[in-house]
């Protein structure tokens, strides 16, 4: 098995098929990847960019180059020294006509072999023992009436077509199908009698959240989850990772979404045991999990894998990069412009509580019932009574303040109680009556900690939807509410609080796995490393963002007047955070493409809210509005250029910022993950914008041009230069990087403050990192990334006896005392290697 040292992760579709990766090889070899890290590859829905919608886990996608596609490309990577690890998705599957399991489930219904594969309430109170479907655009009497609900033949057999999609159908003809079906279509009475006796029920789109009886992917209709605790399941789900770990040419897998699974615990020990055995070597394989972290969690010290894939090193390099003190007058601000309340607390809670009446109402109803069966003869909670008792599991939901917790099925460990009685605390100190409270406290210290199955059933249903409603409510709405800085609205973020302070990310550093991978951009993000980077800098002085906002907004007063100044805040920190630095404002064709970039978040950004629109029910006209004032400030002359000027203002510091990102990401604990083409600025917005295509002919320029922090910087070269010089590093000294300790030191000095810095050292191999911290935004020079002369000469670091060599400057250094001015004089950040030889 290859070493892990660095992965790049590429996102395959028909446009970026295994050939297209095999062609970049030697690219990423010369950067100094050692290891590729791809998105699912397994048979997906078709035309699918992503490959979480699978279909066949079983089988190689032929739209990325099938089977053989992928052996070329894992057997190239072993060629240039690299391995592969891959995506699989264990937690679902799409509903998708070509998912053979799934089509057997409508078919056969509950008697199907796989009925019992995915996760159906079959007896769901009023479903009559049907999977319901609410997949059709309108209520089923009016889809027969208007013909779009019609019976076809296929070469399958008969099915029931809406749109292009079909399902099978039962008691169809068996010869001449043709005119069979021409004759159901011609009687609408027939023809709705016969979707009356199938196995599962074709429904209005709109009953789903309130109607449907499968457990989703969070409140996906067209992701069905799978039970993966199932053996069966299990051994299909992965018998291609296994053979394909087993044959050599992976090294291991990365888990989607691990907090769907009904035993997480379970589930890692039963993979990590198979992953073992199926290796052909002594090398253990590669185990991550896409796991997001509370700012007071840590990854169950019970899981036996390498750790997360890096969403909590995203939040902490976001947050002790940021400059503290700008936090209370960024809030003020917001609220002033907004007028909401700038808690991010409250709106947590009330997205929390809205989505458990809407878009979770479905899973909501389930636990419910599993709630009814497990107070069946227990006098004391049949007293207090089920809907007093739902009451109080909806009041501590709505205060959970992790994913979930992994209760065993004999009961909840002390941790996991502790989550429970937090967010029962939180719950009572809303102020509910007498009633509920005595409800929050049987529901908390009494039927959560039962064993027996129906207790374990209703733990398991009560963390497989708190998990989902965390994600919907923090990432998928409050994120989208609460503008104050948006660059802290990330996944794996939760911006109660915007800084984190330098110790606690020490701490944190020093605890993380040495295989666990460290990502700064990912295909999940809201927005980009680098526009996270550039909006640091407005925590630096709020007082000029506020300034800049009033006269951008003065220049097309019409158009902000039919905006709320929540959405507006909230655009104008999207337009300069994702403004390159190279775009100058006279620029119409480059302008118009971040136009069309801000508008697909726009859309975004406004229905994920809920506010003023949604993905259910968008309202155009406000939609319209929004899209006026977005053009208006691109086209009108004065506010474009307030725009370019907002964005030059932070571009030097941002990318000063984003260097030492960068540079953090490559020498703390862990394994530096490149999203792809995040080597050069990462400029790009929600998905599908951090998914457009890598233009690695520019990146391929990078390798040998010279860069340095005073000219040329404005292309991303200079953050390419960071990523070669460092992972060069990391590649001669492995064992510093594997298995370093971490320790923080300090400067001296009248900004001390504003420097982080830290040791790692192994064997006598030594490094000292110091990167400057947002409190020094202003003092980086305007026009590059570079410090003004008078920075940090009252501020030293002191270096350990030897003779160091700076990894970024090539610069050498005796140790002792050193002005920080003198450590930054080539290079705003500096990478010492202890270097006796």
């Amino acid at each position: 098995m290859t070493p892990l040292r660095a992965t790049v992760r590429l996102q395959l579709h028909a446009d970026f098929p295994f050939d297209a990766a095999r062609a970049q090889l030697d690219y990423f070899a010369a950067l100094g990847i050692s290891h590729l890290y791809l998105s699912p590859i397994g048979v997906a829905t078709p035309g699918s960019t992503h490959g979480y919608d699978q279909v066949d886990p079983t089988r190689i996608s032929e739209a990325l180059g099938g089977e053989a596609g992928f052996r070329a490309l894992a057997m190239a990577a072993r060629d240039a020294g690299m391995g592969v690890l891959i995506d699989i998705v264990p937690n679902h599957m799409a509903t998708h006509a070509d998912n053979a399991w799934w089509w057997d489930v409508l078919a056969h219904g509950r008697d199907a072999e796989h009925a019992r594969w995915f996760d159906i309430d079959w007896d769901a109170p009023g479903r009559n023992g049907r999977l319901w479907l609410p997949v059709l655009d309108r209520p089923l009497r009016e889809a027969v009436d208007a013909g779009v609900l019609r019976v076809a033949p296929t070469g399958r057999g008969v099915v029931l077509d809406h749109h292009g999609s079909q399902y099978p159908v039962q008691g169809a003809a068996q010869s001449d199908a043709t005119a069979w079906c021409e004759a159901v279509n011609a009687a609408p009475q027939h023809l709705h009698a016969l979707v009356l006796e199938q196995p599962y029920r074709l429904a209005w789109w709109r009953t789903g959240n309130s109607l449907i009886n499968y457990r989703r992917f969070f409140d996906v209709t067209g992701l069905a989850a799978l039970r993966i605790e199932r053996p069966d399941v299990f051994d299909a789900v992965h018998a291609l990772p296994l053979r394909l770990l087993g044959e050599g040419l992976i090294d291991g897998v990365r888990i989607d979404h691990v907090d769907g699974l009904a035993d997480p615990r379970a589930y890692l020990q039963q993979l990590r045991k198979a992953l073992d055995a199926a290796a052909p070597g002594t090398d253990r394989p590669v185990l991550l999990v896409e796991k997001i972290l509370a700012p007071d969690e840590t990854l169950p010290g019970n899981w036996d894998c390498d750790g997360t894939t890096g969403y909590d090193f995203m939040d902490q390099v976001g947050g002790v990069l940021l400059e503290p003190d700008g936090e209370p007058q960024l809030v003020a601000q917001w609220r002033a412009h907004s007028g909401r309340s700038g808690d991010f607390v409250g709106e947590e809670h009330l997205a929390r509580t809205q989505l458990l009446q809407g878009a979770l109402a479905a899973e909501r109803a389930r636990t419910g019932r599993l709630l009814d069966a497990a107070i069946v003869r227990d006098s004391a909670l049949e007293e207090l009574g089920a809907p007093l008792l739902h009451r109080a599991l909806d009041a501590v939901l709505a205060e959970f303040p992790v994913y979930r917790t992994y209760a065993p099925r004999d009961g909840m460990q002390p941790e996991d109680l502790a989550r429970w009685r937090q967010a029962a605390d939180r719950a009572r100190a809303r102020g509910v009556d007498a009633a509920l409270q005595r409800a929050i406290d049987g529901l908390v210290d009494d039927l959560l900690q039962r064993p027996g199955d129906a207790a374990a059933a209703l733990r398991t249903a009560c963390e497989q939807l708190s998990a989902p409603l965390n994600a919907k409510s923090v990432e998928d709405t409050a994120f989208y509410r609460h503008g104050a800085l948006i660059s802290r609205n990330e996944v794996g973020s939760h911006p109660v609080s915007l800084a984190c302070p330098p110790a606690v990310f020490h701490r944190k550093a020093a605890a993380r796995g040495p295989r666990a991978l460290v990502a700064t951009s990912t295909h999940d993000h809201k927005r980009g490393a680098d526009v996270r980077a550039r909006l640091a800098v407005l925590a630096s002085d709020p007082h000029d963002w506020a300034t800049r906002v009033a006269a951008i907004e003065a220049a097309v007063p019409e158009a902000c007047a039919a905006v709320d100044g929540g959405d507006r805040w909230m655009l104008w920190q999207t337009i300069v955070g994702a403004w390159p630095p190279d775009l100058h404002a006279d620029d119409d064709a480059g302008v118009d493409a971040l136009r069309r970039r801000v508008a697909g978040w726009q859309e975004k950004a406004l229905r994920e809210a809920k506010l003023r629109s949604s993905w259910l029910d968008p309202d155009i006209r406000y939609e319209a509005a929004a899209g006026a004032l977005r053009d208006a400030a691109f086209a009108d002359g004065a506010a474009r250029l307030l725009l370019a000027q907002a964005a030059e203002r932070i571009a030097a510091p941002g990318a000063v910022l984003g260097l030492a990102q960068a540079t953090l990401q490559l020498c703390v604990p862990g394994v530096p993950d490149l999203y792809q083409g995040c080597e050069g600025w990462d400029l790009s917005l929600v998905d599908p914008d951090n998914r457009r295509p890598v233009d690695y002919a520019v990146r391929r320029s990078w390798l040998d041009a010279p860069h340095d922090a005073h000219t040329h910087w404005r292309g991303g070269g200079i953050k390419s230069r960071v990523w070669q010089q460092l992972l060069a590093l990391r590649r001669a000294q492995p064992p510093l990087f594997a298995a370093g300790d971490y320790a923080p030191l300090k400067a001296e000095g009248e900004d001390a403050d504003g420097v982080l810095v830290f040791t790692r050292r192994h064997d006598g191999a030594a490094l000292i990192v110091a990167i400057p911290r947002a409190s020094a935004a202003l003092r980086v020079r305007p026009d590059a990334p570079a410090w003004q002369p008078d920075a940090w000469t009252r501020t030293q670091l002191s270096l350990q006896e030897g003779r160091w060599r700076d990894a970024c400057s090539g610069r050498e250094f005796n140790g002792g005392d050193h002005m920080v001015a003198d450590l930054w004089q080539i290079f705003p950040v500096a990478v010492l290697i202890r270097d006796d030889g």
